[in-house]
């Protein structure tokens, strides 16, 4: 028995069986292996550790304890890199699964920093304008806070504030930080947001609505939500904001059918949603100002729209885009004209007609351009489309195993999802224990612009009026993918790799 402590050999043995035995549970806890691939790999896996310690227990020539030294540090980094995947793997889509049940608001007041305003004790004897609908009741109590005595001046027009605040009729304002987007779009104020500074600022929170409808994904079709976001920052510390991209997403796992369907972020959609949230319930407004109030309202209106129920929901930050396809080593896409000027010229991306490769930047603004198109914002939805497609045709092909934990980790602060984690890994090893390739078909809804009462917004703004014909198809079309039919009035049909 000393003798076999004094060998070094029983030590290293030690330490391989332990790594060898946390490495396969590992491999089992994730369950993403199907068991004809599981097992094989197990079984092979345990008899090359119980050689190593076998030849380390009977080596007495040089050339075994070689071997068996060779073998031991194989198994030891195999083993070590193979734990370190599979936990960091897990932990980001955990992070992705996200449970957070809080979502962060701020209301602000902001002063032009040409003015004498600076900060909070700057406010005495002020006045500030504030939108009669907009969140009234949190900044009631943001003003409320302020330790100085103001002058309060109520607007029922977003336009009419901004232009009074411009133009010094008033000294601050008082609003929702997730509006100053939207007032960038008006014209004449493109670089609001350069020209003013926030004085004071009321942080709360509010609880997430759960709008999950789980049911068994390998096995039946469902629905997912896409609500695509553009904050300020990469990420989602900014809270809620517009949706600027929807699409609903139908998988038939049994039929590998994926049907895409993408929504214009200026539809004129009636708002479903809990009117304690401050949004207006039954009252019209564009889908994108839905997102203000958090993705599960953009989902219930969405499900008002198409008559349909969504399982799941999706939200990613559009600006990481340009990561996601850049850790894959970019991605093609097929361009129906060309484009000289994609962002507008900000950046050196251009479409050629036909195939292009584009990285990380050029997809992104692939993604948002929308000028150059005659069917504008509508075309805009197909190319985003088409930067999904081509992302999931590469997710799911050998070119994600190159640098998947890389992938996953940086996603996992990109993208939030209330998908369970075992449903995703569900899906993961359905795919790989079957394998074969997906039809993914998409459509676009249509519709005509106009200018319409905006209801978040308190004044008239252009809109696009929702082109019947083409919400019916959209039905139509997701309820053959639910029933397993080939969808009828698609623009187009790919297939992902095998």
């Amino acid at each position: 028995m000393k003798k076999l402590l004094k060998n070094p050999g029983t030590y290293i043995s030690i330490i391989v069986l332990i790594l060898c035995i946390v490495f396969l549970f590992k491999i089992i806890q994730i369950d993403i292996l199907p068991l004809k691939i599981l097992v094989p790999l197990c079984v092979a896996f345990l008899c090359v550790c119980f050689l190593s310690v076998l030849l380390w227990v009977k080596a007495k020539k040089l050339f075994t304890k070689i071997i068996a030294c060779i073998l031991s540090i194989v198994l030891i980094f195999t083993s070590g890199f193979g734990i370190k995947y599979i936990t960091e793997t897990i932990d980001s889509i955990m992070k992705i699964s996200t449970s957070d049940t809080k979502t962060k608001k701020i209301i602000s007041v902001y002063a032009l920093k040409m003015s004498a305003v600076k900060e909070e004790k700057d406010l005495k004897g002020r006045t500030i304008g504030i939108l009669t609908n907009n969140n009234r009741e949190n900044v009631d109590i943001c003003l409320n806070k302020l330790n100085q005595k103001i002058e309060i001046k109520e607007y029922t027009s977003s336009i009419e504030l901004v232009k009074d605040f411009k133009g010094q009729a008033i000294d601050c304002i008082c609003i929702d930080q997730m509006y100053l987007d939207t007032i960038e779009d008006y014209e004449g104020f493109e670089n609001f947001e350069d020209d003013i500074r926030e004085v004071y600022s009321y942080i709360y929170y509010v609880d997430k609505e759960n709008t999950v409808e789980d049911i068994d994904v390998i096995k039946e079709p469902f629905s997912v939500l896409i609500s695509g976001i553009d904050t300020r920052t990469e990420g989602f510390d900014d809270g809620d904001s517009r949706s600027d991209v929807n699409m609903v997403i139908t998988v038939n796992p049994t039929t590998k059918q994926i049907f895409m369907l993408s929504i214009p972020r200026d539809y004129y959609v009636t708002t479903v949603c809990d009117a304690s949230a401050g949004c207006g319930n039954g009252q019209k407004d564009k889908l994108t100002h839905t997102g203000w109030h958090g993705v599960a309202t953009t989902e219930r209106t969405i499900e008002n729209l198409l008559s349909i129920e969504i399982n799941y929901n999706v939200r990613v930050n559009f600006k990481t885009v340009r990561t996601i396809v850049d850790l894959l080593e970019g991605i093609d896409i097929y361009s129906s004209q060309a484009v000289t000027n994609l962002g507008n010229g900000n950046t050196y991306c251009s479409a050629v007609e036909g195939w292009n490769h584009f990285d990380g930047q050029c997809a992104l603004d692939y993604s948002r351009e929308r000028y150059a198109y005659s069917d504008g914002d509508r075309q805009r939805g197909k190319n985003q489309m088409q930067v999904l497609t081509a992302i999931i045709k590469k997710m799911v092909s050998p070119a994600l195993l190159s640098n998947f934990s890389e992938i996953m980790e940086t996603m996992s602060d990109l993208i939030q999802t209330n998908m369970d984690m075992n449903q995703v890994f569900a899906l993961v090893k359905q795919q790989l224990s079957e394998g074969g390739s997906w039809s993914i078909y998409t459509y676009s809804l249509n519709g005509s612009g106009g200018t319409d009462f905006a209801y978040e917004l308190g004044d008239y703004a252009y809109v696009m009026y929702p082109d019947e014909t083409t919400v019916n198809n959209a039905k139509a079309d997701i309820q053959s993918i639910i029933i397993g039919e080939t969808p009828p009035y698609v623009n187009s049909k790919d297939a992902t790799a095998e």
